[in-house]
């Protein structure tokens, strides 16, 4: 009850705004979108004003906090590496998809991640949450195709269920009229059965607005999805709004600011000395070259609040300049001296130490690191390294894929249903795999406790990527020891490998690389296979039986080639086949090493070495992104 005059006039403010499209919560979310947005010091005035104190000014320098750390936890949660994958499982509530079924809606769920380009989309939601406390998304179809809206949270007041889902939605916002001087206020409905837009009616102050005409489309369902950012365990259905990521942060931003700003003032003062007239009379006039006339100054000048009125002359007037350089000569009267003042920097050491601290306590509290690019230095950093000095932002990311994977899962879920309604079906879908899942999103659907139809859903499961891509030293070490564990059998297929480096050396088409270098590779070991033939003894030839107590004959001895040589006569064909050898000088090599002539060694290679082309050598890489012995 309000028994307070205090109370009342509150109350009677509350509702003004009301009537007007706007709320208290409208001006708290608002002022919480300033900070992102970098307009929370309009109307304050300037830095260089002298007429207010220092901490009512408005800082000259922004660090931009709320924008950096929003911007890199959205893209470290919905990143294009890090963006989850969409899987559709064959068992569901009450449901099992056959394989063909579920090859079906999988490949709607892949083309509606296309068509909505979701990980730029899922982005936005997750910054709206972050800067306001709150994300609405409307999931529709226009024109044929999937869309979804981002509206701010400001403008909604949404109807919760004891689940989270959205029952209705009501928008309301401001829009400037025809005349400068009138405010128009929109409104929008949203329910389970009706999508009501009304036309703009004009603002009268002390007055509800007088809604009349609308346009209504009808729905099957609420195509709503809110989240709520970062709300609190304890959050009833009726506080439709969670925390911004810098809520509460306020003071400590505005106080970094302030000190950026006074560091960029002390460098300005600094970094030009001050020249000052030591045991002169003020009215005896220094003799020095003299330079320009100086112009009078108009308005605020820093150089105004630290050189004296004696120097800088009458107000408003102009006086002459005098010339500093090497070669110039000043007089001076006697006992008079001239020294360039200049600053010890303890000031700007004590602002540099308030400037770490703040950012410090600022990143604590708000769960982000940032690192600049000098502190990380230069190379191919570990993945395991980039966990550990992003640990609590990381910490922080975990609990963002549990809210936001949810809010993901449910806009996919509510953009299935919408597509298989009549409207959508009305419409014509322009999505190439929508006709062949069509006849299973209809099967989705059960009967609830009232006999009403109910949409059941297809059960569909995120599996994220890792935040930080493994480096090449990560890659190897993995394989190694893959192999090491599977007894030094490959354990990735040709496939899987072309694809972990494809984006490396731009490879487009994984299938077709694949292909052409199998093939490559059959070429080759043909051409090694039939050199191996050659080099095998002729079935029809004699055979020779040796006694065991007989030596073996001097000619067979002294002829035959053991294990070890046919294994380096193989290795030479190789490399010629794999082009790494010349044939001219494998077939040196062969009639040298194995003593046989020309037309045995051109025998022995075949087709091995025909247009040989030197291969490229290249150092192998480093870690840090240079060569070794470079």
């Amino acid at each position: 009850m309000l028994t307070t005059p205090a109370q009342r006039d509150l109350a009677n403010f509350d509702a003004a705004l009301k009537r007007m499209g706007e709320s208290p919560r409208y001006w708290r979310i608002n002022a919480l979108e300033a900070w992102y947005c970098g307009t929370q010091y309009e109307g304050r005035p300037s830095f260089w004003s002298s007429e207010v104190p220092l901490r009512e000014r408005a800082p000259q320098v922004q660090s931009q906090f709320a924008r950096s750390a929003v911007q890199r936890l959205a893209m470290l949660v919905f990143g294009d590496r890090s963006f989850p994958r969409l899987h559709v499982e064959a068992d569901g509530y009450r449901t099992t998809l056959a394989p063909a079924d579920r090859d079906a809606v999988q490949a709607l769920v892949d083309e509606i991640t296309r068509t909505l380009a979701l990980s730029k989309r899922m982005r936005e939601v997750l910054t709206e949450g972050l800067k306001s406390g709150a994300a609405c998304v409307i999931v529709g179809v226009v024109e044929g195709r999937p869309s979804l809206q981002i509206v701010p949270s400001k403008w909604c007041t949404p109807v919760l269920r004891a689940d989270g889902s959205v029952e209705s939605l009501c928008i309301e916002y401001k829009l400037p009229g025809g005349d400068s001087r009138r405010w128009r206020v929109c409104r929008r409905e949203i329910t389970a059965t009706y999508d009501r837009t009304y036309a703009p009616v004009e603002v009268t102050e002390g007055a509800d607005p007088a809604w009349g005409d609308y346009a209504d489309i009808p729905l099957a369902c609420c195509p709503v999805v809110w989240v709520r950012n970062d709300a609190e365990a304890t959050a009833t259905r009726d506080q439709i709004d969670g925390h911004a990521l810098i809520e509460g942060l306020e003071d400590e931003i505005e106080a970094l600011d302030l000190e950026l700003s006074q560091l960029y003032r002390n460098a300005l003062y600094n970094g030009e000395p001050q020249l000052v007239q030591i045991g002169v009379d003020g009215e005896a006039p220094m003799l020095a070259p003299q330079g320009r006339t100086t112009e009078p100054r108009n308005g605020f000048s820093w150089l105004d609040s630290v050189i004296p009125s004696w120097a800088r002359g009458a107000s408003g007037g102009t006086t002459s300049a005098a010339k500093k350089a090497p070669g110039k000569l000043w007089k001076l009267p006697a006992g008079g001296d001239a020294k360039m003042v200049e600053s010890t920097g303890a000031g700007a050491e004590i602002i540099r130490g308030a400037i770490t601290e703040l950012r410090r306590v600022l990143t604590d509290a708000s769960g982000v690191v940032l690192f600049d690019a000098d502190s990380l230095g230069g190379g191919d950093l570990a993945a395991r390294t980039l966990q550990l000095m992003h640990a609590p932002m990381l910490d922080h990311a975990d609990n963002l894929r549990v809210e936001y994977g949810d809010a993901l899962v449910r806009i996919v879920d509510m953009m299935l249903r919408v597509l298989s309604g009549t409207l959508a079906r009305s419409q014509g879908v322009l999505l190439r795999s929508y006709d062949r899942a069509l006849p299973v999103l209809e099967r989705l659907y059960g009967v609830g406790p009232d006999g009403a139809r109910r949409w059941i859903g297809a059960p569909v499961s995120l599996a994220w990527g890792d935040y930080f891509e493994p480096s090449a030293a990560d890659r190897k070490a993995a394989v190694e020891t893959a192999m090491l564990a599977n007894g030094g059998r490959p354990v990735l297929s040709a496939r899987a490998s072309v694809a972990s480096i494809a984006a490396m050396f731009g490879v487009h088409d994984v299938d077709a690389e694949v292909t052409a270098t199998e093939a490559a590779h059959a070429a080759s070991q043909s051409i090694v296979s039939d050199a191996i033939t050659k080099l095998t003894p002729n079935d029809d030839a004699p055979d020779v039986t040796l006694d065991d107590t007989d030596p073996m004959p001097a000619a067979v001895a002294d002829t035959a080639l053991n294990g070890a040589q046919v294994a380096s006569m193989v290795e030479v064909v190789e490399k010629v086949a794999a082009g790494t050898l010349p044939r001219n000088a494998a077939r040196a090599i062969i009639m040298r090493a194995f003593a046989v002539d020309a037309a045995g060694a051109d025998e022995i290679l075949g087709d091995a070495g025909q247009g040989f082309v030197s291969a490229a050598q290249t150092s192998p890489a480093r870690d840090d992104g240079g060569t070794l012995g470079g």
